[in-house]
């Protein structure tokens, strides 16, 4: 299936043709079909494209949240290692990586500022298991959330008030061990939820085992019937050993698949490559607070989080004998204040907000530094965003719904410490519309059409990396593009056309077509020569389609599928991936899942499809071939507050790779024991 820009501007105008026919006036039901919630798009800024319910995809297993949205239409996952990777590209949505887009925890963002080696989204640091579902909105559709192209992942916990708990044991392949605690309760207006998790790898990849602790707690009182605090504070503590490059050769070890190496970012002034034994340790925390009123006719709330970031990193002398460097990097003190709400007026649900955020992170230093070395670690920039929106849904008429929305966002950069590099002074701002229209066509169809403004300023590392290249018209021999150019901000149109339909009681299907342009796109790569530079466009378009088959009480089908085409216009240089496509993102992608549930069995065997895709590698573009995954998993419940679970991931022991140089798992076997307090 190949979709270009005619095809879907044919598509949208047949999409508007189509809610044009006569058809009957009832309302489209929401279908809340397993871990799939298809909805009328664009009525409220709450619903979502899809929602993964986390019980029905992974029951008994907390597995990670790459894992669990692997399966989802629009969204592609590349992975170095199974276990505490969290590159920008880990998570794609809508072909767009984790700079491009949101992730929220309860409506809180987690999105860091993904500087000095830092990630911009950490994804070991939500608590699994306390997660109920995720919420994805694609594409820039709600004008709450800005300063994103490829939409929103919302992470919802467990709702308050549930007395009880649960503890899991996980045991498996590559020395993974789990070790996972929960407990939610109430007292009077007081409810609370607490964590404690453990989790432990031994290396699939030379000198990658991984060890993480958390530990969390949250609270809500309800002042009045009408008045509500909450407070939150998650703690994540990982160790994790760089991956060292084993390649056949004087220091290559059997023990472990032939693999590329990583490298310590920022370099250091004087070369340290990495050794086996070298490691980073990190400590995560998240604080948040919320205050929430409601009125007769919604409600407002004002938000506070913060993030608190800190990174070792040790490396040793090649004979691993000695300590030849140690350092600590303060990554992320970012923070954020947030007023919204939502009110309803005559037939009209008009939302509001805004929020001030502060991008920082703090002072580093070395306890060792490589021979040589005079390295200093001062916050060399810092970021302002301010941002608000208002927005409007509303029934036209019978069967027409709309959804309008208009934010405002403004985007400030300095140098920060005074002893750091200097940094260029940048400062922009943006209008971006929202308008979605829905449409019933009978009791059982519901079809959507949505134009939205896209617009997104650059991170924290594009910005630095774009001031301190601005006067280099050449490094280590190579024209920087962006020499004395100033960077612009990303923009464009996002268009989006579908439609959904309750085929009868058993069979439920959804197809989208999208088609994103984007404008001046940032091309850059958190690697040497670091150039940072726009490109005249980058286009994203393709189909989704979703369908849900309840065959009978005991027994589900789900079948996805997406169909993805990128395109660069005006990229000569391969320093940040490809000239003329974005880097891996597979033309077709396919899943295909079972589920049958009958007490005590739950079973869930899981199919996905990936297609060919293209990546540059050594500075040559290298195509990845198609493969495919098989999973299972089987739970049976012993009685009320027991479970065990046998898991076998990648059944036919695939040999394949998401990023190339970095192989993932052979076959992989896991037993869980889960205890219900």
């Amino acid at each position: 299936m190949k979709l270009n820009k005619r095809t879907l501007a044919t598509a949208v105008a047949a999409g508007i043709l189509l809610a044009g026919m006569p058809v009957m006036a009832e309302d489209v039901p929401s279908y809340n079909l397993e871990e799939i919630v298809i909805q009328a798009e664009g009525v409220t800024k709450n619903n979502a494209d899809t929602t993964v319910n986390v019980k029905t995809v992974s029951p008994g297993k907390a597995s990670t949240i790459p894992e669990l949205l692997r399966s989802c239409a629009g969204i592609d996952i590349q992975q170095r290692a199974s276990a505490g990777d969290n590159q920008d590209g880990t998570v794609k949505l809508r072909g767009f990586d984790a700079r491009r887009y949101t992730v929220l925890l309860n409506g809180r963002q987690i999105n860091s500022a993904g500087v000095m080696g830092g990630q911009y989204v950490d994804w070991t640091t939500i608590p699994l298991n306390t997660v109920e579902k995720i919420q994805i909105i694609k594409g820039g559709k709600s004008a709450a959330h800005g300063n994103t192209l490829g939409g929103v992942i919302n992470i919802i916990t467990r709702d308050k008030g549930v007395n009880g708990g649960e503890i899991n044991i996980l045991s498996g392949s590559n020395g993974r061990h789990d070790y996972l605690f929960n407990y939610s309760g109430s007292a009077g207006k007081l409810d609370f939820n607490v964590i404690a998790n453990k989790t432990e790898t031994d290396a699939y990849l030379r000198n990658n085992d991984y060890e993480a602790k958390q530990y969390g707690l949250r609270l809500n009182y309800d002042i009045t019937d009408k008045d509500t605090v909450s407070a939150g504070v998650n703690r994540t503590e990982t160790k994790r050993g760089y991956i060292i490059a084993n390649k056949p050769g004087a220091n290559y070890d059997s023990r472990y698949p032939i693999s590329d190496g990583e490298s310590l970012s920022p370099a250091p002034s004087v070369s340290s490559a990495l050794n086996p034994g070298a490691y980073w340790e990190k400590t995560n925390t998240y604080y948040d607070f919320a205050y929430k009123h409601k009125t007769e006719s919604g409600f407002w709330q004002v938000d506070y989080w913060k993030n608190d970031e800190k990174r070792r990193e040790v490396n040793y002398n090649a004979a691993g004998t000695a300590v030849e460097l140690d350092r600590t990097i303060v990554s992320d003190k970012s923070d954020n204040i947030g007023i919204s709400g939502q009110t309803k007026i005559n037939g009209h649900t008009i939302g509001y907000g805004g929020e001030y955020k502060r991008l920082r992170y703090g002072y580093g230093y070395y306890d060792i530094r490589p021979a040589g070395g005079t390295d200093q670690i001062y916050p060399s920039q810092k970021i302002d965003l301010w941002g608000t929106y208002v927005d409007d849904s509303w029934k036209l008429a019978e069967r027409w719904s709309a959804y309008l929305g208009l934010r405002y966002d403004h985007f400030s950069a300095t140098r920060d410490d005074s002893r750091a590099t200097t940094m260029r002074d940048y400062d922009t701002d943006s209008l971006s519309p929202k308008l979605s229209l829905s449409f019933r066509n009978n009791a059982t169809t519901n079809t959507f059409v949505s134009v939205n403004r896209l617009w997104r300023a650059p991170s924290m590392a594009e910005y630095y990396w774009w001031s301190q290249n601005y006067n280099s018209k050449m490094k280590a021999g190579s024209t920087n593009p962006g020499y004395q150019q100033q960077v612009k901000p990303e923009k464009g149109y996002s268009y989006e056309t579908g439609f959904e339909q309750k085929v009868s009681d058993k069979y439920n299907t959804k197809v989208t077509l999208f088609y994103q342009d984007i404008s001046d796109y940032i091309n850059f790569q958190h690697a040497f020569p670091y150039f940072c530079y726009n490109v005249d466009k980058v286009k994203v378009w393709g189909a989704e389609w979703e369908n849900v088959f309840k065959m009978d009480e005991s027994n589900s089908l789900i079948l996805n599928y997406t169909n993805q085409h990128t395109k660069k216009v005006g990229a000569t240089r391969t320093d940040a991936g490809m000239t003329d496509a974005l880097d891996y993102r597979p033309l077709h992608k396919a899943s295909l899942a079972y589920q049958y549930d009958a007490k005590p069995w739950q079973v869930r065997y899981s199919i996905n499809f990936i297609g060919d895709q293209k990546a540059l590698y050594n500075n040559t573009v290298n195509s990845i071939g198609s493969y495919t995954i098989h999973n299972l998993a089987v739970v049976r419940e012993l009685d009320k507050t027991k479970s065990i679970s046998l898991y076998v991931d990648n059944i036919f022991d695939k040999q394949y790779v998401e990023e190339i140089g970095y192989p993932m798992p052979g076959r992989s076997y896991y037993i869980n024991f889960t205890y219900k307090i």
